[in-house]
């Protein structure tokens, strides 16, 4: 780390800490307050979007919102320091502060007890390494993914791979299934007749390395005509890549979006689902539909960013470096494709299924006291 970043940190250190405890004793915190923050999107989705309705349905209490999307972009990193300052005031002025992602402001904080947070993570399962985990995590200025109080996982083998990742007491990761995933437990499992055939593609967030995206991305498209049949492609990019802009006049067939709710929204339409290391393939899995695997960086990936498991021996899906080899395989073998290694994943990743994630959560967030504390 140079020593110019390494200045920067320290003064954003210095000034959202110094905020945050200025808001801490001039405005206090709210016994009945719950923030809900995110700076992956501009709106709540998922596990937060379940937890705001089931607080709102079900309890008396003072519900905030905040969201901010940080993707990266000279526009949004001017803004992100003026948001970063607004969320310490809700940090500072809340019971509950739950959120779903990365926070960068909370590491910078010398947290109270009374101020409790809880991190729902955006993604279920152990497959890539997150958070501490990663190399070289821990060496930063400010130490990511501190200051939670609990953490929300999908299953109790999550536990001690996010106990790792996020430097917390295994007793406090909680294996109460995540909420976003009830509104899959109500969705049908099968799809209507003669549809038009669908897949969706999802390549995996890569910090500073877009390019690798694009690659993967154009790679696909260039590709595609390939296909016998007529398939409509549909390609998500993270929220947090800013690339939209280098990929111009697309086929027809081809559909480029950036929205995390909306491809949770298309999965049940989807007939195959592609990805390199996105754990989205766990919750498509649900459908019990193909998943197939586009890893042309494996190797690189594993050196720099490394998983849970043996990637390929846990997910036993067809995997390809290259996307030709993809399409012919796609062509001819794709209707005899077995499922097995699908069902298995849906076996390991849906152990409640429910559709009621969200009221555990819920439960037992409401009985956690003023000092973070779970009353038996």
């Amino acid at each position: 780390m140079g020593d110019l970043k390494r200045l920067k940190l320290t003064f954003l250190k210095f000034i959202y800490n110094t905020s945050y405890q200025i808001c801490y004793y001039v405005f206090r915190p709210h016994p009945k307050r719950v923030t809900f923050a995110t700076m992956r999107n501009t709106q709540l989705v998922d596990n937060l979007k379940q937890l705001y309705d089931t607080f709102e349905k079900n309890g008396d209490y003072e519900l905030k919102v905040f969201c901010f999307h940080y993707d990266r972009s000279p526009k949004s990193r001017l803004l992100f320091f003026w948001y970063s300052l607004i969320s310490v005031y809700y940090i500072a002025t809340s019971h509950l502060f739950i959120i779903d992602d990365y926070f960068f402001p909370l590491y910078s904080l010398k947290k109270h007890r009374k101020n409790i947070v809880i991190q729902t993570w955006h993604a279920i399962g152990t497959l890539k390494k997150i958070g501490l985990s990663l190399p070289n995590a821990q060496n930063s200025v400010i130490k990511p993914h501190t200051n939670y109080d609990w953490v929300v996982v999908n299953t109790a083998a999550d536990r001690q791979a996010y106990a790792d990742a996020f430097d917390i007491n295994r007793n406090h990761v909680l294996p109460l299934g995540e909420p976003m995933l009830d509104v899959i437990a109500h969705t049908p499992i099968k799809l209507t007749p003669k549809h038009t055939k669908k897949i969706l593609y999802s390549p995996t967030y890569r910090q500073n390395d877009s390019k690798k995206v694009l690659a993967a991305v154009t790679a696909l498209i260039k590709a595609a005509p390939e296909l016998k049949e007529d398939w409509e492609i549909y390609i998500s990019i993270h929220p947090y890549v800013n690339m939209k802009e280098n990929l111009h006049n697309l086929p027809k067939n081809i559909h480029l979006f950036q929205d995390p709710a909306r491809v949770k929204a298309m999965m049940p339409t989807m007939d195959a689902f592609i990805t390199d290391y996105s754990s989205l393939l766990l919750n498509f899995s649900y459908f019990e539909r193909p998943i197939l695997l586009f890893t042309p960086d494996y190797q690189e990936y594993v050196q720099k960013q490394g998983f849970y498991v043996n990637y390929f021996e846990y997910l036993n899906a067809p995997f390809f470096q290259k996307a030709p080899e993809m399409m012919a395989f796609i062509n001819e073998k794709f209707s005899q494709i077995d499922l097995d290694y699908v069902r298995q994943l849906k076996h390991k990743n849906f152990p409640n299924q429910d559709g009621h994630n969200s009221d555990r959560v819920y439960q037992f967030l409401t009985s956690i006291n003023r000092y973070g504390e779970h009353k038996i």
